[in-house]
């Protein structure tokens, strides 16, 4: 699955642009270094989307299923990295504790912070910003969305992965999509497939998380999509993507 199943052109589509001074979206193929991904990824959208319109948590996934929505993103920052340590007291379920006689009070055995405390190194994302446009099956989810970041409000405070990572949302607006088949060049992310190299523009790839589910279990990807992306305001040339033109810019959905 690269792209989004529903068909978009002539589709009301809402736009908006996430930005913070710091993000972390933990990559799934790594386990000792806590590398980030560079573009936010679709699931996480999903789930700032969920936040802002404070969504009990696995409640959201059918609505972002590649059937009922399209995402395009596009990189506004050059996305630059920065690894910085910091210390880590990883905790199972019990090793919180309340405190005998103290309200509200929460401890750790010392003697677990003396052996599991380690130093890790997390890369963070500088200074991040995403221009995010989407398009939603479900109407009434899609104009409360409206509704809400126009207003400037937000169930849930936004933040970019991790959530010290407070994110600020602008630049809402809602515009109708229109097909560019005859474009070479996008702004948004494409697919891997559709990406045509040129020598001397600055490309990169990824493959992240872009579908979820929910069972008994807890929750699970259900699929991955690899892309390209240009940092900052580049573009990329592209062959055979389904491209869109949406305000200004011409993307890709996913």
């Amino acid at each position: 699955m690269t792209t989004t199943d529903i068909e978009v052109d002539g589709r009301e589509c809402l736009s908006f642009t996430v930005r913070g001074s710091w993000a972390h979206f933990r990559r799934v193929d790594t386990t000792t270094e806590k590398l980030t991904y560079r573009v936010i990824p679709r699931t996480t959208i999903a789930g700032l989307i969920a936040a802002v319109l404070g969504k009990p948590r696995d409640s959201y996934y059918d609505t972002f299923a590649p059937g009922a929505s399209a995402i395009a993103v596009t990189p506004q920052s050059t996305l630059e990295t920065m690894p910085i340590p910091q210390l880590t007291l990883p905790t199972e379920e019990g090793d919180i504790q309340t405190a005998d006689g103290v309200s509200g009070k929460t401890v750790v055995d010392p003697g677990r912070i003396a052996t599991e405390r380690k130093r890790r190194t997390f890369e963070y994302v500088i200074d991040p910003a995403y221009r995010i446009d989407v398009v939603l099956d479900d109407t009434t989810t899609f104009q409360t969305l409206e509704q809400t970041l126009e207003a400037g409000k937000s169930a849930y405070t936004p933040y970019l992965g991790k959530s010290e990572c407070l994110a600020t949302i602008e630049d809402v607006t809602t515009t109708t999509i229109t097909a560019t088949p005859e474009a070479t060049a996008v702004d948004s992310t494409v697919p891997e497939e559709h990406v045509v190299p040129t020598p001397g523009e600055p490309m990169q790839l990824e493959r992240t998380p872009a579908y979820m589910t929910a069972d008994s279990s807890g929750r699970h990807t259900t699929g991955f999509v690899s892309y390209a992306y240009a940092p900052g305001t580049s573009q990329i040339e592209t062959s055979g993507a389904p491209t869109y033109a949406v305000d200004t810019r011409t993307v890709c959905f996913i």
